[in-house]
Protein backbone atom coordinates (compact mmCIF):
# COMPACT_ATOMS: atom_id res chain seq x y z
CA UNK A 1 0.00 0.00 0.00
CA UNK A 2 1.21 2.82 -0.84
CA UNK A 3 0.79 5.52 2.09
CA UNK A 4 0.96 9.80 0.97
CA UNK A 5 1.44 12.21 3.75
CA UNK A 6 -0.23 15.84 3.48
CA UNK A 7 0.16 18.38 6.18
CA UNK A 8 2.40 18.71 9.20
CA UNK A 9 2.78 15.72 11.29
CA UNK A 10 3.15 16.27 15.02
CA UNK A 11 5.75 13.40 15.48
CA UNK A 12 7.61 10.62 12.90
CA UNK A 13 4.93 8.84 10.81
CA UNK A 14 7.08 5.17 10.67
CA UNK A 15 4.87 3.96 13.07
CA UNK A 16 2.22 5.18 11.38
CA UNK A 17 2.77 3.67 8.46
CA UNK A 18 3.79 0.65 9.06
CA UNK A 19 0.17 0.15 11.25
CA UNK A 20 -1.76 1.31 8.34
CA UNK A 21 0.00 -1.55 6.35
CA UNK A 22 -0.70 -4.55 9.43
CA UNK A 23 -4.43 -3.17 9.42
CA UNK A 24 -5.11 -3.51 5.86
CA UNK A 25 -2.83 -6.69 5.27
CA UNK A 26 -5.36 -9.58 6.17
CA UNK A 27 -8.07 -7.65 3.43
CA UNK A 28 -5.90 -8.13 0.33
CA UNK A 29 -5.50 -5.06 -1.51
CA UNK A 30 -4.95 -4.77 -4.72
CA UNK A 31 -0.99 -4.35 -5.05
CA UNK A 32 -0.12 -0.60 -5.08
CA UNK A 33 -3.50 0.74 -3.78
CA UNK A 34 -3.08 4.37 -2.68
CA UNK A 35 -4.30 5.83 0.54
CA UNK A 36 -3.43 9.08 1.87
CA UNK A 37 -3.09 10.61 5.47
CA UNK A 38 -3.62 14.22 5.77
CA UNK A 39 -2.86 16.31 8.98
CA UNK A 40 -4.97 19.08 9.47
CA UNK A 41 -5.48 21.60 13.03
CA UNK A 42 -8.30 21.45 15.26
CA UNK A 43 -10.71 24.14 13.14
CA UNK A 44 -10.44 22.17 10.50
CA UNK A 45 -11.12 19.36 11.13
CA UNK A 46 -14.18 20.48 13.74
CA UNK A 47 -15.27 22.08 9.92
CA UNK A 48 -14.47 18.54 7.99
CA UNK A 49 -16.24 16.89 11.10
CA UNK A 50 -19.50 19.42 10.88
CA UNK A 51 -19.97 19.52 6.91
CA UNK A 52 -19.54 15.65 6.94
CA UNK A 53 -20.59 14.32 9.83
CA UNK A 54 -23.19 17.08 11.29
CA UNK A 55 -21.27 17.10 14.66
CA UNK A 56 -20.10 20.87 15.23
CA UNK A 57 -16.59 19.35 17.38
CA UNK A 58 -13.11 18.49 16.58
CA UNK A 59 -12.76 14.84 16.65
CA UNK A 60 -9.27 12.61 16.31
CA UNK A 61 -9.44 10.93 12.92
CA UNK A 62 -12.15 10.98 9.75
CA UNK A 63 -12.05 8.61 6.85
CA UNK A 64 -13.20 9.20 3.19
CA UNK A 65 -13.27 6.37 1.06
CA UNK A 66 -16.10 4.34 -0.83
CA UNK A 67 -19.28 4.21 0.43
CA UNK A 68 -19.39 0.47 1.34
CA UNK A 69 -23.08 -0.98 1.70
CA UNK A 70 -23.93 -2.18 5.03
CA UNK A 71 -22.05 -5.46 6.17
CA UNK A 72 -19.38 -5.04 3.19
CA UNK A 73 -15.84 -4.82 5.41
CA UNK A 74 -12.27 -6.36 5.57
CA UNK A 75 -12.11 -8.75 2.10
CA UNK A 76 -15.44 -8.23 0.76
CA UNK A 77 -14.66 -4.06 0.88
CA UNK A 78 -10.89 -4.79 -0.79
CA UNK A 79 -12.71 -7.40 -3.56
CA UNK A 80 -14.79 -4.36 -4.95
CA UNK A 81 -12.11 -1.69 -5.13
CA UNK A 82 -11.18 -0.74 -8.61
CA UNK A 83 -8.79 1.16 -10.45
CA UNK A 84 -9.15 4.66 -11.23
CA UNK A 85 -8.50 5.55 -15.29
CA UNK A 86 -4.78 5.71 -14.38
CA UNK A 87 -4.67 2.00 -13.73
CA UNK A 88 -4.18 2.79 -9.56
CA UNK A 89 -6.31 2.07 -6.82
CA UNK A 90 -7.31 4.24 -4.28
CA UNK A 91 -8.92 3.46 -0.62
CA UNK A 92 -9.43 6.89 0.25
CA UNK A 93 -8.84 9.70 2.84
CA UNK A 94 -7.81 9.13 6.24
CA UNK A 95 -7.65 12.59 8.13
CA UNK A 96 -6.11 13.03 12.09
CA UNK A 97 -6.22 16.35 13.36
CA UNK A 98 -2.44 16.61 15.46
CA UNK A 99 -3.56 18.29 18.48
CA UNK A 100 -6.62 16.63 19.40
CA UNK A 101 -3.93 13.61 18.82
CA UNK A 102 -2.03 14.76 20.97
CA UNK A 103 -4.19 15.52 24.01
CA UNK A 104 -4.96 11.92 23.70
CA UNK A 105 -1.79 10.74 23.27
CA UNK A 106 -1.27 12.75 26.69
CA UNK A 107 -4.42 11.66 28.06
CA UNK A 108 -3.24 8.26 27.53
CA UNK A 109 -0.05 8.30 29.12
CA UNK A 110 1.74 6.76 25.46
CA UNK A 111 3.87 8.45 23.01
CA UNK A 112 2.18 11.02 20.46
CA UNK A 113 3.91 8.22 17.68
CA UNK A 114 1.63 5.29 18.96
CA UNK A 115 -1.73 7.19 19.40
CA UNK A 116 -1.16 8.62 15.64
CA UNK A 117 -0.20 5.19 14.30
CA UNK A 118 -3.52 3.91 16.25
CA UNK A 119 -5.49 6.47 14.86
CA UNK A 120 -4.33 6.07 11.47
CA UNK A 121 -4.86 2.25 11.58
CA UNK A 122 -7.95 3.20 13.06
CA UNK A 123 -8.63 5.39 9.61
CA UNK A 124 -7.94 2.95 7.17
CA UNK A 125 -10.58 0.66 8.97
CA UNK A 126 -13.18 2.71 8.46
CA UNK A 127 -11.88 2.95 4.46
CA UNK A 128 -12.42 -0.81 4.47
CA UNK A 129 -16.02 -0.89 5.48
CA UNK A 130 -15.38 -1.16 9.24
CA UNK A 131 -17.40 0.58 11.58
CA UNK A 132 -17.65 1.39 14.96
CA UNK A 133 -21.38 2.66 15.87
CA UNK A 134 -22.58 0.32 17.38
CA UNK A 135 -21.06 -1.25 20.49
CA UNK A 136 -20.08 -4.69 18.68
CA UNK A 137 -18.27 -2.65 15.79
CA UNK A 138 -16.60 -0.29 17.87
CA UNK A 139 -14.97 -3.18 20.16
CA UNK A 140 -14.18 -5.05 16.69
CA UNK A 141 -12.11 -1.68 15.67
CA UNK A 142 -10.58 -1.04 18.99
CA UNK A 143 -9.32 -4.86 18.91
CA UNK A 144 -8.09 -4.41 14.99
CA UNK A 145 -6.30 -0.60 15.38
CA UNK A 146 -4.55 -2.23 18.98
CA UNK A 147 -3.43 -5.25 17.15
CA UNK A 148 -2.15 -3.25 14.10
CA UNK A 149 -0.06 -0.98 16.43
CA UNK A 150 1.30 -4.29 18.20
CA UNK A 151 2.58 -5.94 14.80
CA UNK A 152 3.79 -2.38 13.92
CA UNK A 153 5.89 -2.15 16.90
CA UNK A 154 7.27 -5.51 16.56
CA UNK A 155 8.43 -4.91 13.17
CA UNK A 156 10.40 -1.98 14.40
CA UNK A 157 12.09 -4.04 17.31
CA UNK A 158 13.16 -6.19 13.89
CA UNK A 159 14.47 -3.71 12.15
Amino acid sequence: MKIAITGEPPADLSLARRAMQAAARPYRLPRGTAVSLAFVDDSEMRALNRRYRRKDTTTDVLSFGEPWPTETKGRDAAARLEPGPDGVVRLGDVVISGAQAARQARRRRWPLAAELAFLAAHGTLHLLGFDDQTRAGYREMLALGRAAVAIARQQSVKR
